[in-house]
């Protein structure tokens, strides 16, 4: 919505400076003011007796025109975005790449991938030497050998792990989403929260959902998430929606922001009225790469 308010405020500056530089002509050449409409008829009478007019005034009339119409052109036209990643992402994984990560790599994001890193020492006596992006700050990640955490296990003897696992409502609100039209992603795991839904609509339009949690756990994963899209996009705004069935702060939510459903049916019933339109016909190349964005963005995440 901001371009396209700039680009109106730039068409009205230029039609404007086209304008006076025309009449200063018209002023200066033939003594001719276009804002005059004495002036029109009077060439209007001109052209109905057949009297004499330079041709230059007609050709200055059709220059100014051109050059409006084509001023008003350039600034118009529609511009092929392009999502990028200006950030190095470096991560040590020492993991086989599935046919799906592959698929992944192939995008064409510019992403800088990392040189394979020596194996570390049990005991590792100095700090690690890695180069990493000035905000975007990943921590050690080490897939061979998780550190168990003892100070979090109860006395039943497992260990406390955050909410993994989709709720019953998750393949429901999936079909959901299918049926409007949206494409469903790969639920990343964010900071304690594996949201219900990740899906990726038009118009860089992103929907995150869950069941059974707080407004404010929602608002931190999707502050996790725009902080990402800040760092790693210029100039292209993502659109994230978020809701949540049967919230447990439902009467004291202070986000407004985030939509709330008693259940299922109400969420299907607001997505029948919400369904996500179909991309332009020469826009498929950048939801495309939008859709790359996104699964690069849920794989890095995923490891934070």
């Amino acid at each position: 919505m901001r371009n396209r308010i700039d680009n109106i405020l730039l068409c009205l500056l230029w039609v404007l400076a086209v304008t006076l530089g025309a009449s200063f002509w018209f002023n200066t050449q033939f003594g001719f003011n276009i804002f005059s409409g004495a002036n029109w008829q009077y060439l209007a009478y001109l052209q109905a007796s057949q009297s004499h007019v330079r041709p230059m005034f007609y050709v200055s009339l059709a220059s100014a025109i051109f050059i409006l119409i084509f001023g008003l052109y350039i600034l118009m036209r529609p511009r092929r975005r392009k999502i990028r990643i200006a950030q190095t992402i470096t991560v040590t994984d020492t993991a086989p790449k599935s046919a799906d990560d592959t698929a992944t790599d192939a995008s064409t994001i510019d992403i800088v991938a990392a040189e394979p890193a020596p194996k570390a020492p049990p005991a590792p006596s100095g700090p690690i030497d890695a180069k990493r992006p000035p905000r975007l700050n990943l921590p050690r990640i080490n897939n061979t050998a998780p550190q168990p955490r003892p100070s979090q296990q109860p006395l039943g003897g497992t260990f406390l792990q955050p909410n993994t696992n989709p709720d019953a409502n998750a393949a429901e609100i999936r079909k959901i989403f299918e049926d409007a039209g949206y494409i469903i992603k790969k639920n990343p795991q964010i900071g304690t929260l594996r949201p219900s839904l990740f899906a990726i609509g038009t118009n860089e339009v992103l929907w995150i959902g869950a069941s059974n949690i707080s407004t404010a756990d929602l608002r931190r994963a999707i502050d996790k998430l725009s902080n990402i899209f800040t760092d790693t996009l210029d100039n292209i705004e993502i659109n994230v929606n978020g809701f949540v069935i049967n919230a447990t702060d439902a009467t004291t939510s202070e986000f407004q922001d985030i939509l709330m459903f008693a259940d299922v049916n109400g969420l299907r019933d607001y997505m029948a009225g919400h369904r996500n339109p179909p991309p332009p016909p020469n826009d498929e190349g950048n939801f495309d790469a939008y859709s790359a964005y996104i699964g690069t963005v849920i794989d890095y995440i995923g490891k934070m």
